[in-house]
């Protein structure tokens, strides 16, 4: 994957310290749960992502630089999930999806403040134990900068869980999966599906452009093996989805409506009708990576 296309999807917020929690305390506007309060999670998100580097065993930059190599055709073993079997409303998908997908927090230091920063994308739970999947170029993305202090994962009721180990990882794929330390409590794991179909419906849950789980409806609109990047690799599975995802959304989960998991959101290629001059925009393609792949990485115990 080229360098643009590794950093597309990863966005970046800087915001200062207090914290409340979405999930249990809604907002602090006087309108009801259905509205929970953005900017004071994002803020909890920081704080404590601080607390935990402060208190809590996490996986730092120079381990984690060695664990990404050792990780390259390495296999998570872990129970198998049992798939969902119902079909869902657009609504009851989201929520059981919703007790799934995190926020990707990867903290760093900026150097000009005595702050702790985030710089955000997405994922989500595979296993209770505090298995979790992202993109590769997320993880990656992590390693590069040697201003960077840990990986925080925050779940949609406001609870952060330091990254303690990469487990497993695949660069043509763009799928690494991680572990985070949970103290003990047990999340809740998205079960993964059959592949999906062109014209399936499917549902993402992302955080792009500082949008924290926001949940869009698309098809399946191709699926096909997309050409290597470098000569003498394979060609991958790609799946090609029209449900809207921006930066920020790496690495989500994107479910078939039973909220079985069937892609992880990759990669946008913009198309212009002046492709040099970036003039025109036409259409944005949304490129996946289908669930197969993320199984080849999987050995269920």
């Amino acid at each position: 994957m080229t360098t643009n296309l590794k950093s597309l999807l990863i966005f970046s917020f800087l915001l200062s310290f207090v914290g409340v929690s979405y999930g249990q305390t809604g907002n602090s506007q006087g309108y009801d749960d259905r509205y929970f309060d953005e900017r004071q999670m994002l803020i909890q998100f920081e704080a404590k992502a601080t607390e935990n580097i402060a208190s809590k065993p996490y996986l730092n930059l120079e381990d984690a630089r060695v664990q990404l190599k050792e990780a390259v055709n390495k296999k998570a073993v872990m129970p198998k999930v049992k798939p969902r079997k119902k079909v869902l409303s657009a609504p009851e998908v989201h929520q059981l999806v919703k007790e799934s997908a995190v926020a990707m927090g990867l903290a760093y230091d900026c150097g000009n403040c005595d702050k702790t920063h985030i710089n955000h994308s997405s994922g989500y739970i595979i296993s209770e134990e505090g298995l979790c999947a992202t993109n590769y170029h997320v993880v990656e993305s992590f390693t590069d900068g040697d201003l960077n202090l840990s990986m925080q994962i925050m779940l949609t009721s406001g609870e952060v869980y330091p990254v303690v180990e990469i487990i497993s990882a695949d660069q043509e794929a763009d799928l690494a999966i991680i572990r985070v330390d949970t103290g003990g409590d047990k999340l809740t794991p998205l079960p993964l599906g059959d592949p999906a179909n062109v014209g399936d419906d499917v549902f993402v849950l992302s955080n792009p452009n500082r949008m924290l789980f926001y949940f869009s409806k698309g098809i399946v609109a191709r699926n096909y093996i997309r050409n290597p990047e470098r000569r003498g690799e394979k060609g991958m599975p790609e799946m090609e989805i029209t449900a809207d995802y921006s930066v920020g959304s790496s690495g989500a989960p994107i479910v078939d409506n039973k909220g079985n998991l069937v892609s992880t959101v990759s990669t946008t290629r913009s198309i212009y009708v002046n492709a040099r001059e970036q003039k025109n925009l036409q259409m944005v393609v949304k490129g996946t990576k289908p669930v197969v792949l993320l199984n080849d990485m999987i050995e269920y115990k």
